[in-house]
């Protein structure tokens, strides 16, 4: 007699209650949630869910060009259970955040990056791209030698960098540029 294998993670953490009212579709998946509250963490799921689009009356509504995971991972930091993920799913989780408009996925990502130790230049671009305060308040000071701003400047003459899911980020904008310049002022004074 073969055993039903156990309900994964996403399974389980969107799964049918009494409280989910709407079905969302990823790469076949369906993702049980409740329309209210997330019509409450972001404006994409509140057009979604209340205006005059087809959707609204649609028993299931596809969510396409995204990873199942990386998607149930992202809408779970505005629920009670989030998924736990790791830094290097950072970038990813952060840019479909701002994607579907969940700016409250912000800050438990911003936690993730400042508590792993990953490599300071990636938790820097991050910082910068997704406005992240708390994080770059950490990584700054984490620039101690005239070697790291070495580094950080060939990086910066050499265009984007890419991070290790492979996505393009910008270079650095002038206000995080301000404060690196900052840092290095108080670690080389006169």
């Amino acid at each position: 007699m073969s055993e039903t294998p156990a309900p994964s993670i996403y399974e389980t953490t969107f799964a049918k209650t009494d409280k989910t009212d709407a079905i969302l579709v990823v790469q076949g998946k369906k993702l049980h949630v409740n329309k209210a509250l997330l019509s409450h963490q972001s404006d994409y799921f509140n057009t979604l869910f209340n205006s005059d689009f087809k959707e609204k009356s649609m028993p299931e509504i596809e969510i396409k060009d995204v990873y199942f995971e990386h998607f149930a991972t992202m809408l779970s930091f505005v629920q009670n259970n989030p998924i736990k993920c790791g830094a290097g799913d950072a970038a990813t989780i952060l840019e479909l955040a701002e994607r579907f408009q969940l700016p409250a996925v912000k800050r438990p990502m911003e936690l993730i990056l400042i508590e792993w130790r990953v490599d300071r230049n990636y938790k820097l671009k991050l910082a910068d791209k997704y406005k992240l305060d708390g994080l770059l308040n950490h990584v700054i000071p984490l620039f101690t030698s005239k070697k790291q701003f070495q580094k950080k400047q060939k990086e910066e003459w050499m265009g984007s960098y890419t991070t290790t899911n492979h996505q393009l980020l910008d270079p650095l904008s002038d206000e995080t540029k301000v404060k690196l310049f900052h840092r290095l002022i108080e670690v080389y004074p006169k």
